[in-house]
């Protein structure tokens, strides 16, 4: 009798843990032909007002969920963009390259503590600088794309020699690892380390080591745009939509070269956060984060979850890619003309296959929070609430944003484009805590 007690005690523990998870998995996600249906509603919006032209995947626990795309990939031929159309993906390359570093460290090659002026010897530091600094803009070496001269020759075809040259003729920003700054230049001498390491180019490294084992048939190293190869011109917006000259990619090796399309982008970067490309330890440090980079990727919190991924911008092509690792989730947007932020459809996206409930707060309650809140040891530092329709909105210069309750006092300001920003108030209302990734700031209001 004992025995059969047992039994249904274990058996109800199973199906009440069965029972659970699946109501977690049901939190995160809508049933799909609801989810479907609404994104496919917020594109319509976006095509009819032609306020954006480029594609968006969203795949979950391996399995793409969604995928829609609108637009021209050429706009004066009136080609219509399609599921096999492939986007220039400007910075979301440099996740690529780090990847192609780290599995050279993992076969042994380089060290992430190895300085670089074996490789480079005209390099001012170069003696100082190592691979790591360069993996996450430590290094100091000054940014090419800041250069004023940059736009008098990017349409242009640049040999490794004559960037290098160009590189090497600039003065220091900063000493290695005392900051860091966002440097294109840093990613474009780690794929020259690659290829004098291998003695392979860039382009090849990239289909061996990663696209032929992901089989990602539409991911490559870019060259002068085709369109009868599904490739996209890029476009601003005036009066009208305007072609945009495209930059030579010899020019953004290993920082801003690839081509691909979100649905090839999600599943490298699945396969990235799954270990599939490289081992756990190294995703760790590439997932470390100082001066808000990482190696190769940023962290985002969006929502109160943490992703990690890359933004690109290159002419007028745009992309967004975060994978969120502890919901197996990730969002891949590319674009090849936008009136507006992309990432505020990303965000859109994101929120409605979330579905979280709205928690809601009373009108005298958030009544305690407007206010002008300063810093006590720099009254300069201030942050201006205001309350419309029961909803707190920031001030901060011309900008207004509409803040997310979260419960317990805490408003979130969530961005695709910066780490989230915290609000916590004190049960009064007069003092506030300020969090945003390392960032903590205590404020009272005046």
């Amino acid at each position: 009798m004992k025995k059969q007690m047992l039994l249904i005690v274990v058996i109800t523990t199973l199906l009440l843990s069965c029972s659970q998870n699946k109501k977690s998995i049901q939190s995160i996600q809508q049933q799909p032909n609801t989810y479907q249906i609404k994104v496919d509603s917020i594109f319509k919006s976006y095509q009819e007002k032609s306020e954006f032209m480029g594609s968006l995947a969203l795949i979950h626990n391996q399995k793409t969920i969604y995928t829609n795309v609108i637009g021209f990939d050429d706009i004066e031929v009136k080609k219509k963009s399609g599921i096999h159309t492939k986007y220039r993906i400007g910075s979301v390359s440099k996740t690529f390259t780090a990847v192609l570093v780290f599995k050279a460290i993992e076969e042994n090659k380089l060290t992430l503590s190895q300085t670089i002026e074996s490789y480079f010897p005209n390099i001012k530091n170069a003696d100082k600088i190592t691979i790591a600094h360069l993996l996450q803009h430590r290094s100091g070496i000054h940014n090419f794309t800041r250069d004023p001269d940059f736009f008098t020759y990017h349409t242009q075809y640049k040999s490794s020699a004559e960037m290098l040259a160009l590189i090497s003729n600039y003065d220091i920003d900063f000493e290695p690892d005392s900051t860091g700054e966002y440097s294109n230049s840093n990613y474009f001498l780690l794929s020259q380390i690659l290829e004098k390491t291998y003695d392979s180019s860039y382009e090849d490294l990239l289909k061996e080591k990663i696209c032929i084992p992901l089989k990602l048939e539409n991911t490559y190293t870019g060259k002068k745009i085709n369109i009868a190869d599904n490739e996209c011109y890029s476009y601003k917006y005036t009066t009208e939509w305007i072609k945009l000259p495209e930059t030579d990619m010899s020019i953004t090796i290993g920082a801003g070269s690839i081509v691909s399309n979100p649905k090839e982008v999600n599943r490298f970067m699945e396969a990235l956060f799954t270990g599939k490309l490289i081992s756990i330890e190294n995703l760790e440090l590439m997932k470390t984060i100082k001066d808000n980079f990482g190696m190769g990727i940023i962290r985002y919190k969006i929502n109160d979850r943490q992703g990690f991924g890359h933004r690109g911008t290159l002419d007028g092509y745009k992309s967004t890619a975060i994978y969120f690792p502890d919901e197996k989730l990730g969002i891949t947007i590319t674009s090849n003309a936008s009136k507006d932020n992309i990432n505020d459809l990303f965000t859109e996206v994101l929120k409605l296959y979330l579905n979280e409930p709205i928690i809601e707060i009373s009108e005298s309650e958030i009544q305690k929070y407007v206010g002008i809140y300063s810093n006590p040891e720099e009254k300069s530092d201030k942050y201006i609430f205001s309350n419309d329709k029961n909803i707190l909105i920031h001030h901060i210069k011309e900008f207004r944003d509409t803040l997310k309750y979260k419960g317990n006092r805490r408003f979130v300001l969530e961005q695709v484009y910066a780490e989230s920003m915290s609000f916590t108030f004190s049960p009064n209302g007069n003092e506030l805590t300020i969090e945003q990734g390392d960032y903590k700031g205590n404020f009272v209001k005046e």
